[in-house]
């Protein structure tokens, strides 16, 4: 209790403190900027202004009142990143948690989708957008993308200007346009555990108004964990890409887009390692089977637990493919005083998995998958005011479907019935009592959402401006649930007749026979009114509000009487202070935020216990508060030595979760209430520092640069259990390189995880078979890069 309300104590005492650094500095701003200038020698050395589109308009960061951050596509690459993944680490507040294609969950500032919250039937709360085109699943991002330009991450509830709603965040990732002109471009990297990837690109012209780009991007790496039982290397990478891009440009005042684009991944993927044993002795003294003599029960023998020796013994298949494709088109038109855009397009993605249910070398469960097939479709039609106006805006129209067609399947093994059940269980000596038990489960969520939005900004002068925002929703949900026990089993006449109703009993309870159909309608209305004042020309002030929704879901589960399978909106209310400015003549930018967000009908993980049996699935479970502070910053001390810092400390707490899944140690419970305790998958602290210098050698340019990411520590499992804890992790990376002052070729190398630092990706906690499971962060990698172009 003391150390709760210590804690309390600090994160106000925090709060405070920055909030009255933040005011102090914003009325003395003028006075110090003024200072600084007079004290700035002169020099051509100056932070590079970057240039963001977040308003669908050329604005640089600094202008724009949101709390935003934008990453070149040649700063990761230089780097050696290559997917979402390895970016964030130059991104604080960007959290992403999970270990396959599918099971992937992301966050900014802590709020999003939980661990917890991997399910067809929900949205996520932070939009991911690849030119412009709402991607709902993650999968689809977080791979190899080619010809990668900028990503942005607008931090808090995006829904007045984006097409999607989101109470989180958006990150939007652009790529390459083609251009007018010839040009091929080409990329080489090898490094350790034979990683190799290519790269090739066509840019050419048909004719003065039209212009195309094909791209293709193979990457492939050998695995990284070793499997004892098949003696192969997995977690390898098998990826290609292709995507062809078409410019249509008969004006300056209108453009056609068109996009087809197509990935791959393959690979024995997608699975987690034994990190840990799970004590026998429960809170309560009880004392409960041990992973070891479930073992011995069904005879097997665990390798040693060393996660870090980056060994496994599953013993089925992990060979998963995710392909996805899309075709997407994109016109521009100048119209004079405003500009009209429409963007449509269809995507297609899919998840053909094999996974290991038990994920140790034991034949519990063979095989336990949800085989996706996900399509989607949207159009966007949006208006814009162009130049400078008393009044700018921006208003549109969006519509969005998707259809996830899912296979459900878990088939149990001949260890099934020795390590689910009791010693004491007569059945438990029969291992033809599960084996071949098929849970199989068709489940189809399907979204029809509709919503007209807009937003002003009034120039009341020319440091003052006024921005407000609305946005209507109205979303049909429909799902379809479709239950049924199957499997090559032994016939229950076999068995002892005094068996054979308890065998028939356990396997209708392991593969439960349902089916129904449900559909709901909801609307909503959300906004945001920003204020923005601009002390000096480089010195800019904003305060916002802002109303974040998260779309319903409906929670395919097996219906159970008193549980309402439908998920109500999550809501956000977001409070936002912030200062933007650039002083020392231009070598340096310093922008500060301060953020409130209030999450109400919060989704996660809920046992009720008002039905017999309890039942655990996703609904609201109650209330989140994240509040914090994120600081980045840029210097140029000098010409060519460029620095990057950017921190985010943020203190998420469930303000009321009164029903949480209980904790391995308490399972007893069944629920506990996690009210007033941190949000999981938030660290406390995250922060990030890069540097590169630049300079002439005769007639080439080099580079020299290293970047280091800090994450604290956090609770990968939406119910805190301390055995899920995701230590804190330090990495450094390198890179050098040399280019021709054309930048027709170029050479560089790399290393990621410089110390070879041991650290998770994410953790969870596996009661039922005694042991925690966790996906490794990559160890020390490093290679080189050889760049051309003609």
């Amino acid at each position: 209790m003391q150390r709760h309300l210590r804690s309390n104590l600090n994160t106000i005492r925090a709060a405070a403190l920055a909030g009255a650094g933040l005011a102090a500095f914003i009325a003395h701003a003028p006075a110090i900027a003024a200072e600084a200038e007079a004290a700035a020698a002169p020099a051509s050395a100056e932070v590079e202004e970057i240039t963001v589109t977040a308003r669908y308009r050329n604005e640089t960061v600094q202008d724009v009142p949101i709390g935003i951050s934008a990453i070149s596509g040649g700063q990761f690459e230089r780097q050696g990143a290559t997917t979402l993944k390895q970016v964030l680490q130059q991104l604080p507040s960007l959290n992403i948690q999970g270990f396959s294609g599918r099971n992937q969950t992301i966050t900014v500032r802590g709020i999003g989708t939980n661990a917890g919250g991997t399910n067809d039937g929900l949205e996520q709360g932070v939009g991911l957008y690849v030119d412009g085109v709402y991607r709902p699943r993650t999968g689809s991002v977080i791979t190899d993308l080619p010809d990668v330009e900028s990503i942005q991450l607008l931090r808090g509830p995006q829904g007045t200007l984006f097409g999607k709603n989101t109470v989180a965040g958006a990150l939007d990732i652009k790529t390459r346009e083609p251009v007018l002109d010839q040009e091929i471009q080409a990329e080489l990297s090898y490094g350790n555990h034979d990683y190799l990837r290519g790269y090739v690109a066509l840019n050419s012209t048909l004719n003065d108004d039209v212009a195309f780009r094909i791209s293709y991007l193979r990457t492939q790496r050998d695995g990284l964990i070793y499997n004892t039982r098949y003696r192969e290397d997995w977690d390898n990478l098998d990826n290609h890409t292709a995507k062809f891009d078409l410019l249509y440009k008969p004006s300056e005042d209108f453009k056609l887009r068109f996009i087809a684009d197509y990935g791959i991944q393959k690979g024995d993927v997608g699975f987690q390692i034994v990190s840990g044993v799970l004590p026998t002795t429960l809170a309560n003294g009880a004392v409960v089977r041990s992973f070891y003599d479930r073992a011995a029960a069904v005879g097997y023998t665990p390798i040693a637990i060393d996660p870090f020796a980056r060994r496994t013994d599953i013993d089925s298949s992990q060979y998963d493919k995710m392909p996805s494709w899309g075709l997407q088109a994109r016109a521009d038109w100048n119209v004079g005083p405003v500009s009209l855009t429409s963007i449509t397009a269809y995507r297609n993605w899919k998840w053909i998995p094999n996974y290991d249910g038990d994920q140790i070398g034991a034949n519990v469960v063979d095989f336990s998958v949800v085989d996706t097939k996900q399509q989607q479709f949207s159009q966007e039609l949006r208006l814009a005011s162009n130049g400078n106006n008393t009044i700018d805006y921006t208003a549109g129209l969006y519509f969005f479907w998707q259809e996830a067609n899912d296979r459900s399947i878990q088939i149990y093994g001949r260890d099934a019935s020795g390590w689910l059940l009791a010693p004491s269980n007569p059945v438990a000596a029969l291992p033809g009592a599960l084996d071949g038990v098929t849970a199989y489960a068709k489940v189809i969520p399907a979204t029809y959402s509709y919503a007209g939005y807009g937003q002003a900004t009034w120039n009341v002068s020319p440091a003052f401006r006024v921005t407000g925002g609305l946005r209507f929703t109205y979303e049909h949900k429909t799902g379809v649930y479709d239950a049924d026990l199957r499997g090559d089993l032994a016939p229950i006449g076999s068995f002892a007749p005094a068996l054979q109703a308890s065998i028939a009993a356990l396997r209708a309870a392991y593969a439960p026979t349902a089916s129904y159909k449900a559909s709901k309608n909801t609307n909503n209305l959300s906004g945001t009114l920003i204020a923005a004042y601009d002390l000096t020309p480089d010195i800019h002030s904003y305060a916002s509000y802002s109303r974040g929704y998260k779309s319903p879901g409906i929670n395919l589960i097996r219906q159970t009487p008193g549980v309402d399978i439908f998920v109500k909106p999550e809501k956000v209310d977001s409070y936002e202070l912030g200062l933007k400015t650039r002083f020392l003549g231009g070598k340096a930018e310093v922008n500060l935020a301060l953020f409130w967000m209030d999450v109400g009908n919060y989704q996660a993980n809920y046992i009720n216990n008002s039905v017999s049996p309890a039942v655990s699935y996703i609904t609201n479970v109650g209330d989140v508060r994240s509040k914090g502070v994120e600081l980045d910053a840029r210097l140029q001390p000098f010409d060519g030595f460029s620095i990057g810092l950017a921190g985010t400390y943020n203190d998420a707490e469930y303000r009321s979760y009164t029903s949480a899944p209980a904790q391995y140690l308490n399972s007893y419970l069944g629920s506990i209430d996690l009210s007033g305790r941190r949000a999981s998958g938030a660290p406390r602290f995250s922060g990030t520092a890069n540097a590169e210098y630049n300079f002439d050698v005769g007639n080439a340019q080099v580079y020299l640069g290293g970047d280091v990411s800090y994450r604290t520590g956090y609770y990968a499992a939406v119910n805190l259990d301390p055995y899920s804890w995701v230590g804190k992790s330090t990495l450094v990376g390198l890179h050098a390189g040399v280019k021709s002052p054309d930048e027709r070729w170029e050479l560089s190398a790399w290393v990621r995880n410089l110390f070879d630092e041991d650290y998770y990706n994410t953790k969870s906690v596996s009661g039922q078979f005694g042991v925690v499971l966790a996906s490794l962060g990559d160890p020390r990698l490093f290679g080189i890069t050889l760049r051309g172009k003609l």
